[in-house]
C-alpha cells in the first residue's frame, strides 16, 4: 500500500472534492482518482460513493479515515525522529573517562553538549585508561577520554589538554605548608603511584626524575583508582603526585605543592573506534575539539 495513496484518500475525505484534492497535492484530477480505485481494490471495499455532483464517504471509508490518520501521523513522526538522529540530535551515547577529565574538560563538553542536544541520553562511567580501551574494543563505550599514550590501532585519538603534575601530602605533614618543593626534599618519603600498566611513559617519568634528584623512591603502594590514591594520602600512607587539577577537590586531609623544575606532565586525549562514528558521536567530537582549542 502506498503512502500517497493514503495521504491523497484523506484530501478527498476532507475536501469531498476530487479537483480540490488534487489541486491540494499538485496532480491532476485524473491521476489523483486512479490512485483512490487502486487503493480500494487493494483494501476490497468502497472508500467514497461518488456521483456527478458529490462525493462522501461510505462507511467503511469513514472509519477508515481516522485510522488513516493516525497512521499518518505516527509515520510523519518517524521520520522526523530518523531525521533528528541522523542529525545527531537524538539517540544515546556512552562515555568512558579517566578522573581527572571530570576537573579540567569534561564539564564544559558535557554544558556545551547539552546545551545543543537535550535529547540525547548520556551515559557516564569513570575507568581507568586501561578499561577504557577494552571497553571500547568491546564496544561497551562510544568515546573515551583517557590518558595517552596506548596501544590500540583500532581506536582514533584527539589531544585535550595536557596538565602538570603536583605533589599530595597528608595535610599534617611538615611539608605541606610549602608552595613549591623540589624532588630532593621528597628523597625519604613513601610514594603511592599508579601502576606502570597503567601509564608506563608516565611512570618511567617520574622515577626518572627522582633519580634525577638523587634518589631511588621508595615505593610502598600501587593504586589504579585517583580517589583512592588521594585518600591513602589523607590517611598518611604516604604522598602521590596527582594532577593538579586534583586540587579543585574537596579532599580533607590533603595538601597540594608544586613541583619545583620540570613537573611530570599528565596528557589526556579523547579516544574512540575510527570505524564506527555515529552522528550523535560525531557531534560530541566536534564540541570536544572546540573545547581543547579554546582551553589550549
Amino acid at each position: 500500500m502506498e503512502l500517497h495513496s493514503l495521504r491523497y484518500f484523506v484530501a478527498v475525505a476532507e475536501e469531498l472534492h476530487f479537483s480540490r484534492a488534487a489541486a491540494r497535492w499538485h496532480i491532476t484530477q485524473p491521476a489523483l482518482s486512479r490512485q483512490i480505485r487502486l487503493l480500494e481494490e487493494e483494501l476490497g471495499i468502497t472508500l467514497l460513493r461518488r456521483t456527478k455532483r458529490t462525493v462522501e464517504l461510505t462507511e467503511a471509508g469513514a472509519t477508515f479515515l481516522p485510522e488513516v490518520r493516525k497512521a499518518l501521523q505516527q509515520i510523519e513522526s518517524a521520520i522526523q525522529v530518523a531525521q533528528r538522529a541522523a542529525r545527531g540530535e537524538v539517540g544515546s551515547l556512552r562515555i568512558a573517562f579517566a578522573a581527572s577529565a571530570m576537573y579540567i574538560v569534561l564539564p564544559k563538553i558535557l554544558q556545551q553538549f547539552r546545551a545543543l542536544y537535550p535529547n540525547v541520553k548520556l551515559e557516564m562511567t569513570e575507568l581507568c585508561t586501561l578499561d577504557q580501551i577494552e571497553a571500547l574494543r568491546t564496544e561497551t563505550v562510544d568515546v573515551g577520554l583517557l590518558h595517552p599514550p596506548i596501544d590500540a590501532p583500532f581506536l582514533s585519538l584527539y589531544p585535550l589538554q595536557g596538565e602538570k603534575l603536583v605533589v599530595a601530602l597528608p595535610e599534617a605533614h611538615p611539608l605541606s605548608q610549602q608552595k613549591q618543593l623540589s624532588l630532593k626534599t621528597l628523597a625519604s618519603e613513601p610514594f603511592i603511584l599508579h601502576p606502570r600498566y597503567e601509564g608506563p611513559i608516565l611512570y618511567d617519568q617520574i622515577l626518572a626524575l627522582c633519580r634525577q634528584a638523587g634518589f631511588e623512591p621508595h615505593i610502598v603502594h600501587e593504586e589504579i583508582k585517583h580517589q583512592t590514591r588521594i585518600g591513602l594520602v589523607a590517611a598518611g600512607i604516604g604522598i602521590a603526585f596527582v594532577p593538579e587539577s586534583s586540587q579543585q577537590s574537596s579532599s580533607s586531609g590533603v595538601s597540594y605543592c608544586a613541583i619545583a623544575g620540570d613537573a611530570p606532565t599528565l596528557q589526556l586525549a579523547a579516544a574512540w573506534r575510527t570505524e564506527q562514528v555515529s552522528p550523535v558521536l560525531q557531534e560530541f567530537l566536534q564540541i570536544t575539539q572546540q573545547v581543547a582549542v579554546q582551553g589550549n
